[in-house]
């Protein structure tokens, strides 16, 4: 089992860092080429201002007048440099001071920009072309250091790559928020199967959306069926017992002036049969199915049902604490609870007691009677997980195949001991969710 909203957090999240990854990326060499050409521009414009500016002299050679160029080329090592190739002739720029020019005469092409290395932590990018002037071919580097402007983008880049994470971290918070307001539906849903279930007269107030709302109607149609088919099925079988006991009671007449032990038995043990499903009708009484389960007002209607069966017994209930509505199965509850404290007063001598507590999401039931109990090796095979004992033989009318089908779904336990009463002691232990 996987939980869809760490899923789908999961997916967004590496989705949205590979976007954000991306976009970083994108930027970065977006502003690269953007500074790149806008530096590549102003090197042209400069080789163009070089090529015009450059004259010959009396002595038919060609100089530059610095007074026409920018002041930032006279300066040692400012980072702009120039190189001139005419006729055999060299024209330095004085900021290149010592430095030779790196690339020259490697590249023949009449234009074009290449990156070099400079001296020091310097990087160049160059723009060579070439020139017609006085039927004279005139070769002109002009170059710029580029390095302090990657530094600044490099850095820029970090600034840039730490806003994306605090956004992401952002984008990431409302990501969060807005599954949990999507799927806070299913909790109201689970809510309103919940009152389906137990047969609130209410129910969560909520919109469903229509994407579930097919959902929704199917399980309530599916919760609406199970619980019909369940009320009838129990109906059944209280009528049956009923309508069968006539009849056999017939038999029973019929029988009184025979021998025959083994049809007596016979007629005895359906007898106890159709007895012990009439008692589990009536303590059951007419609840519609899933209602969820109110101790005090529930077990009033069971002690006056057991009352009018052992009249000749005390039934005490006693509270360890207050114990409210329980979202268990009602008509469960009251087969369990019936079952076991009909057992009790059946065996009692005069007292049958009945403890109930609810601590830790824990419901304990102990169910005590005063008479003779069970033998030390019938308790140990008791406790034994799986036993069923025969209800149809004497003195051992516990009803254990009905109650441990009831405890295994609610994953619930049930231990027998000895009571300080004198008899059996049944310790049933119920999670409550």
């Amino acid at each position: 089992m996987y939980g869809l909203k760490n899923r789908i957090t999961r997916n967004l999240t590496i989705n949205l860092v590979a976007v954000m990854a991306a976009l970083l990326i994108v930027m970065y060499f977006f502003t690269q080429q953007l500074l790149h050409g806008y530096i590549l521009t102003r090197l042209q414009h400069d080789a163009e201002s070089l090529a015009s500016v450059i004259r010959l002299n009396a002595n038919q050679q060609w100089q530059l007048d610095p007074g026409q160029m920018s002041t930032v080329y006279n300066r040692v090592r400012s980072g702009h440099y120039y190189y001139i190739s005419v006729n055999g002739q060299r024209i330095r720029s004085r900021s290149l001071f010592d430095v030779e020019f790196p690339g020259v005469g490697t590249d023949e092409s009449p234009a074009g920009d290449y990156l070099v290395d400079g001296p020091g932590d310097e990087r160049w990018l160059v723009w060579r072309q070439q020139f017609k002037k006085q039927r004279d071919s005139i070769t002109v580097w002009v170059a710029e250091d580029i390095a302090p402007i990657r530094n600044e983008l490099i850095l820029n880049t970090g600034y840039m790559a730490l806003l994306i994470v605090v956004m992401a971290v952002l984008l990431f918070y409302l990501q969060q928020r807005t599954l949990r307001d999507a799927f806070r539906i299913f909790e109201w849903l689970r809510q309103n199967l919940a009152s389906i279930r137990h047969r609130e007269t209410e129910k969560s107030g909520v919109e469903i959306p229509s994407e579930i709302a097919p959902l929704v109607t199917e399980i309530e149609k599916l919760v609406e069926h199970l619980s019909h088919r369940i009320q009838r099925t129990r109906h059944a079988m209280g009528n049956l017992a009923h309508e069968l006991k006539r009849p056999l009671q017939l038999l029973s007449i019929q029988q009184e002036g025979t021998q025959n032990a083994e049809q007596i038995k016979t007629l005895n043990e359906i007898k106890h049969i159709l007895e012990r499903e009439l008692k589990r009708s009536r303590i059951s009484g007419s609840s519609k199915t899933g209602a969820r389960f109110n101790l005090a007002e529930e077990l009033d209607y069971m002690v006056d049902v057991l009352d009018k069966i052992y009249p000749n017994i005390d039934i005490q209930i006693e509270f360890e604490n207050r114990v409210e509505a329980l979202g268990l199965d009602r008509d469960d509850m009251l087969e369990l609870i019936g079952n076991l404290l009909d057992n009790a007063c059946k065996f009692a001598r005069q007292t049958a007691r009945l403890g109930i507590g609810l601590n830790d999401n824990l419901l304990r039931l102990n169910f005590e009677d005063d008479g003779e109990g069970l033998e030390p090796e019938q308790m140990k095979q008791l406790n034994r997980r799986g036993v069923r004992l025969d209800e149809t033989v004497a003195g051992h009318g516990l009803g254990l195949g009905i109650c441990r089908d009831i405890l295994d779904y609610y994953d619930g336990s049930i231990a027998f001991t000895r009571s300080r009463l004198g008899g059996m002691r049944v310790e049933v232990r119920i999670p409550v969710r």
